[in-house]
């Protein structure tokens, strides 16, 4: 008997929880879409405590708008109509109370709305990053750098106002409805019921312009993307452009998006405009007609005219908190269209990720093996049946001609992508088993186009390995002879360290364009051999590099790093990379022809 309170009292908490769960789930759906609430709701979930707050705040800030109305109906009929001195006094007193704890409710409002908003835009961001940065080389291939940042930039800012906006405004809007609809009823029944009037108009007129509005929002994310998107190729082409005397050509291109922007922008300016301009006529309307029969009312003596002020405030609380809501209605077409671009990367089922319980590394060195591998980037096979087995510490070189998938193939060894078929194995264990951050620690690629982001010296370096030293930072450098580069030789014997902007505070621009293309390849080597690696994949990595250097960096390779398995792609005299082990011809595994060798 002791036990059942336990297991009768589990399955109910249990069934508590799948039921606000699944309630949050279908509000979440309701207003964002059945796919989008299933990977938006475990980023709001976390905020469901600021969010009561400000809702709960949003509700206090509501009920104490309701007040002053009335107070100013008080200040008229038993202040000034009544010429009551104490009773002015008084009335006017409590405005001013009323007034100030208002304005400090409002601004605590807006600076925690301000802090949680911005929180949930970083997660919002943080999670789409996290998806771009799990998919394939495959994936990337088919996106535009522009159209991404715009999609993490504009996208998720829209999605992030709406998702606080649609829960606090509007439940405060609800509440001043409401509110702002009884008292008129309090003050003035007859006058209320032609008040009321305005809403199904209005509610009519907008019912059918909210797919207008999302149509037109839709273009407007659209051609920002495609503008973004030309901005970035453009930046990031400006040498292969000078050197086409093709910048005339970019910049026209560049002017045609930009018009198309405009155009899209004014299309939904315009129609904006419409939508604000029914709801003013009308409420125009409305109000020409409750100060003429109110009017009227005051003048025959059967309403006062405190009454009639008030009316019209309350009035307001009708008016403003129903267009807000309708306002609200059409934001979430405008954000719905954010939303749906931004489904597009948080949808994307991630090319490759983690084992669901990875095994630790393997011990010993870097034996790699290839077993019956099929792959190629555009889901047709640029090889298959590759079986190759490489064993620990020898030096390869992996050759074919342009094309043939040599590239593809070192990606796979560290799980850039998965292949078609087969499996890759290092020292026994298949990557697949394997953590992402493990086998990339173990197996250090080095491409032809390696990356240098802006920061400084240290900063690139320490990029793989955060907690690497200045004297291991500088074994790096000199092995790939950059040491002269960033340091003075005075520098270089002394304990301290050049001041900034000489030494490892050395600042390097985007993409290291102030680099040249050899030194950024160096550079890119040097930062690799800071990983605790036990295989080393140079693709291509020094084809920008004078042969005579290349020979003494290979040397001093060989010489530091031999027990490591080194895996060797060049188009250029092999000889100058040294000697070799063993030579793999990928040619021998072309789709075309296929069988293991």
């Amino acid at each position: 008997m002791t036990n059942a309170i336990p297991v009768t009292s589990e399955p109910g908490a249990a069934a508590a929880r799948g039921l606000r769960l699944s309630l949050g789930r279908r509000l979440l759906g309701r207003l964002f879409g059945i796919r989008e609430a299933a990977w938006l709701a475990p980023l709001l979930v976390p905020y469901r405590l600021p969010v009561a707050a400000l809702l709960v705040m949003s509700f206090v800030s509501a009920g104490a708008a309701l007040v002053p109305p009335w107070l100013t109906k008080l200040v008229i009929d038993e202040g000034l109509m009544a010429r009551d001195t104490s009773a002015l006094v008084f009335y006017v007193g409590l405005m001013f109370v009323f007034g100030l704890g208002a304005l400090a409710l409002g601004a605590v409002n807006s600076l925690v709305h301000l802090r949680f908003s911005a929180r949930l835009l970083a997660d919002l961001r943080r999670a789409a990053v996290a998806r771009i940065l799990a998919q394939s080389p495959r994936w990337q291939a088919r996106q535009k750098i522009g159209e991404l940042m715009s999609r993490l930039d504009g996208d998720a800012g829209e999605v992030q106002q709406f998702a606080f906006a649609a829960l606090v405004t509007g439940a405060g809007s609800v509440l001043r409805l409401l509110g702002g609809l009884v008292m008129l009823f309090v003050l003035a029944p007859k006058l209320a019921m032609l008040a009321l009037a305005l809403a199904p108009v209005e509610l009519v007129f907008f019912a059918r312009a909210r797919p207008v509005t999302h149509a037109r929002a839709r273009a407007v994310r659209a051609a920002r993307g495609v503008l973004a998107s030309g901005l970035a190729e453009t930046i990031t082409g400006l040498a292969a452009l000078r050197a086409l005397n093709a910048t005339r050509s970019a910049a026209g291109m560049i002017e045609e998006r930009q018009q198309g922007l405009v155009r899209a922008l004014m299309s939904a300016q315009m129609w904006g405009e419409v939508t604000r301009a029914v709801p003013m006529v009308l409420t125009a309307m409305v109000r020409g007609a409750v100060f003429l029969v109110g009017g009227m009312a005051v003048i025959d003596g059967t309403m006062p005219l405190g009454s009639l002020i008030a009316f019209t405030a309350y009035l307001g609380f009708l008016i403003g908190p129903m267009q807000s809501l309708i306002s609200l209605w059409h934001g979430q077409a405008r954000m719905k269209a954010a939303l749906d671009r931004l489904d597009e990367i948080m949808s994307a089922a991630p090319d490759v990720s983690d084992p669901a319980d990875p095994r630790p590394l393997p011990e010993g060195g870097g034996e790699v093996a290839i077993e019956g591998v099929a792959y190629g980037p555009a889901g047709q096979p640029l090889f298959t049946g590759v079986y190759v087995k490489i064993a620990a510490g020898s030096k390869v070189r992996l050759d074919g001609p342009s094309g043939i998938g040599k590239s593809s193939l070192l990606s796979l060894l560290q799980r850039q992508d998965d292949p078609f078929s087969g499996r890759i194995c290092l020292c026994g264990t298949n990557l697949r088993d394997l953590s992402l951050h493990d086998l990339r620690s173990a197996v250090a690629l080095v491409p032809q186009k390696g990356h240098v982001f802006s920061g400084t010296l240290g900063q690139n370096l320490r990029l793989g390995r955060p907690d690497a030293s200045e004297e291991a930072m500088m074994d790096a450098l000199r092995l790939v002879e950059m040491e002269d580069r960033f340091f003075d030789p005075g520098d270089l014997l002394s304990e301290e360290r050049a001041p900034a902007p000489h030494g490892f505070e050395t600042p390097l621009g985007e993409g290291g364009l102030d680099l040249s293309g050899g030194e950024r390849q160096r550079l890119c080597l040097a930062r690799a051999l800071l990983q605790p690696f036990r295989v080393l994949i140079l693709d291509e990595s020094l084809s920008e590099v004078d042969g005579t250097r290349v020979a003494r960096i290979m040397m001093r390779l060989d010489d530091c790093f031999g027990d490591a398995t080194r895996i060797v792609v060049t188009h250029g005299e092999p000889a100058r990379y040294g000697g070799f082990d063993r030579v793999i011809e990928l040619s021998a595994f072309s789709a075309m022809k296929g069988g293991p060798q």
